[in-house]
């Protein structure tokens, strides 16, 4: 398969692993909340304000993780079915396997 098509599983699930530990270093500066904090209403607001941005902050990185790992594991699964279909075709027409039979080069 060109490599400009493949969406390489490996490089997904790293940049997956990423996104869920910046989520969790994220979390893990979260200030608590404000409830009564001193300082007056104005800098109870600016407070709770910033802290709901940095939990939708936490959230999507969560979910760019999940999704990243979902990617990693369709394309995993998109390249084995893609080389097994491969060395059917090979077998169907005759023609001999490559060395490596796991989604190596065709040509």
């Amino acid at each position: 398969m060109p490599p400009e098509l493949r969406l390489q599983p490996d490089r997904l699930r790293s940049h997956a692993f990423t996104a869920a530990g910046l989520s969790e270093d994220l979390r893990g500066v979260l200030p608590p909340s404000s409830g009564d904090a001193a300082g007056g209403p104005a800098l109870v607001a600016e407070h709770e304000r910033l802290r709901a941005v940095l939990l939708g902050a936490v959230r999507e990185l969560t979910e760019l993780s999940a999704a990243l790992a979902g990617a990693a594991t369709a394309s995993a699964s998109a390249d084995g079915a893609v080389a097994s279909t491969m060395l059917r075709i090979q077998d169907a027409l005759g023609a001999a396997r490559p060395a490596s039979s796991s989604g190596g080069e065709w040509t």
